[in-house]
């Protein structure tokens, strides 16, 4: 895809909050490659709104009246549980015997099948930077985190975008997802 086509593309999207979006709309949202993307928009995204428990940001293609992708943001503390004394400290930056440690949280971060070909996962994970670097400004934060899915093209994904995987004794979580760290 040439610079010009993606400009015309990304010229027909919009950013909205997710009370900006008719719901009905949010079921235009498919992704194969993993289904909680799906099912979260679908079912969970309004009530995590209303609730005050994440934001969602939604990317929407008003020509086609259809979600491109989305992304969550909310805050999280991450538990040192299982992490080196040498970890903790540097995640922290003072302490190496932290029990947690505040960061901003990507929960959520898809693209839509409809769409996948456009590679736009790194220009929605440009936006949800944008939204945590407005939170900085306001609430201190050291790092961002998501708990990718155990896939390789996702995980290379994040790590192209200066995630790491955390240094834990535990690889995964109990539903196989990968904790990433990202230094603010």
């Amino acid at each position: 895809m040439t610079d010009i086509q993606k400009e015309t593309l990304y010229a027909n999207f919009k950013l909205l909050p997710l009370g900006e979006v008719e719901p009905s709309l949010l079921h235009t949202f498919n992704c194969k490659i993993n289904s909680d993307l799906t099912n979260f928009i679908h079912n969970t995204a309004i009530d995590f709104e209303v609730r005050q428990i994440a934001r969602t940001f939604v990317l929407v293609n008003h020509y086609k009246n259809e979600v491109v992708g989305y992304f969550t943001i909310s805050m999280k503390s991450l538990s040192t549980n299982g992490m080196s004394k040498t970890s903790i400290k540097k995640i922290d930056g003072i302490s190496n015997s932290r029990v947690c440690i505040h960061s901003f949280l990507i929960g959520q971060l898809g693209i839509s099948d409809n769409y996948a070909e456009y590679k736009l996962g790194t220009l929605l994970l440009d936006d949800a930077f944008s939204k945590i670097e407005m939170a900085h400004d306001l609430v201190a934060g050291r790092y961002i985190l998501v708990d990718a899915i155990n896939h390789k093209k996702v995980l290379n994904f994040y790590t192209e975008n200066g995630f790491a995987l955390l240094d834990t004794n535990v690889e995964e979580s109990e539903d196989g997802s990968m904790r990433m760290i990202y230094k603010i």
